[in-house]
């Protein structure tokens, strides 16, 4: 195998790519990209089993092939090559041992003087690929921007630890009327949102469950256009951009109902400033943080005090101008779930929709045009 490609779309390439595949455990090969040459293009592919990125890049091929090499190493070794010009472009040659030696293939990485001989492996063990040229399945095009607004609302709420398959993951639900819903919970807090004016196909009526460990490397792809193509390919969601692919299991479980956990009434609404109310946060957090994260709000009229205290460290508080409708409260909330919430809100005035203490909050947009709903259990004190 021989090829040659330019070295900044290589290690752009190999930024995202490389991100795919398994840290520690499962099998060897699965930290191995799998690097295939033929015609005008090279194809590079990174899996965990449960994600994989595809890229392929157009190269000069002079002699077809097949290898895997280790992702990290090969990235580290590209990001660390200066270019001399911006046309810089990277070779690579498969190299046999001398006859007899009983050594390892290598292929060697040339770029300008700079010159690398990595072990290799063949692709025997690695995943299959999946062909998907020229296959039919259904699929749609959505805006970058609004998936991935949606995406960012979400996760917010979605377990990362320990916990259930269905909490390490947001539900997309498909309910029609050209509507994503985008729901995630940890047991905690619930976030809801939706993404409007999308046509998808009918094969994709119902609710699927994108894993957490998707998300993230998703949301890398989603700086790539205005538009982004969304697959189903045998119970896998497919995500291509002009560069990139990625292919996501999903998982096989039932989430909540996520609409029994929307409270339908409330007593009490707070209205204020979202920055006035991070800024009261970040005032108290160093205190929260030595009393499991509580943030103590005593709400009145015109007014909010934000408090929190620890037996071992003191007492701090920051005072809030607000507006209240309803009667005077007090609750306390994790700060940082709260802060969660006002990090990935992007209005200026915010609500909270109230009725007793020990009730969940409900926090959403202050025009009351948005769909982002969070729900926050409270903490008792």
């Amino acid at each position: 195998m021989k090829f040659a490609l330019p070295l900044a779309r290589l290690a752009e390439t190999l930024g995202i790519v490389s991100r795919a595949v398994a840290g520690k455990g499962i099998r060897p090969i699965l930290a191995n990209l799998l690097v295939s040459a033929r015609g005008g293009e090279v194809q590079f592919v990174g899996t965990d089993l449960e994600i994989m990125v595809i890229s392929r890049l157009p190269a000069t091929v002079e002699a077809e092939g097949h290898i895997t090499i280790p992702a990290k190493l090969l990235h580290e070794l590209v990001n660390g090559i200066a270019p001399a010009s911006d046309q810089e472009m990277v070779s690579f040659e498969v190299q046999a041992p001398a006859e007899g030696m009983g050594l390892p293939h290598v292929v060697r990485l040339q770029a300008g003087r700079n010159h690398f001989d990595l072990q290799i492996q063949g692709i025997e063990d690695y995943p299959p690929i999946p062909s998907l040229e020229g296959e039919t399945f259904p699929r749609f095009d959505i805006e970058t921007a609004a998936l991935k607004k949606g995406l960012k609302e979400a996760a917010i709420a979605m377990a990362t630890e320990e916990a259930n398959p269905s909490q390490r993951s947001i539900c997309l639900n498909f309910s029609g009327n050209a509507e994503i819903v985008l729901a995630a919970t940890d047991s905690k807090r619930l976030a809801v949102t939706a993404i409007s004016n999308v046509a998808y196909p009918p094969e994709f009526q119902g609710t699927f469950l994108l894993p957490a460990r998707t998300v993230p490397e998703l949301m890398k792809l989603l700086d790539e256009g205005d538009k982004i193509n969304v697959g189903l390919y045998h119970k896998q969601l497919v995500f291509t951009t002009t560069k990139f692919q990625l292919l996501s299991r999903l998982i096989d479980g039932k989430f909540p109902d996520y609409t029994r956990v929307l409270p339908k009434e409330h007593s009490r609404r707070l209205t204020l400033r979202r920055k006035d109310f991070a800024q009261a946060i970040r005032t108290v957090a160093p205190i929260a943080r030595h009393s499991s994260q509580m943030v103590r709000l005593d709400i009145g009229p015109n007014e909010m005090r934000v408090w929190a205290e620890s037996r071992e460290e003191g007492l701090s508080e920051s005072f809030v101008p607000v507006k209240l409708d309803g009667d005077p409260i007090n609750i306390a909330f994790n700060g940082a779930y709260l802060n969660d919430f006002l990090n990935v809100l992007d209005e200026d005035e915010t609500v909270m929709d109230m009725t007793t203490p020990s009730y969940p909050g409900v926090l959403k947009s202050g025009k009351g045009e948005g769909k982002f709903v969070y729900v926050l259990m409270p903490m008792s004190y």
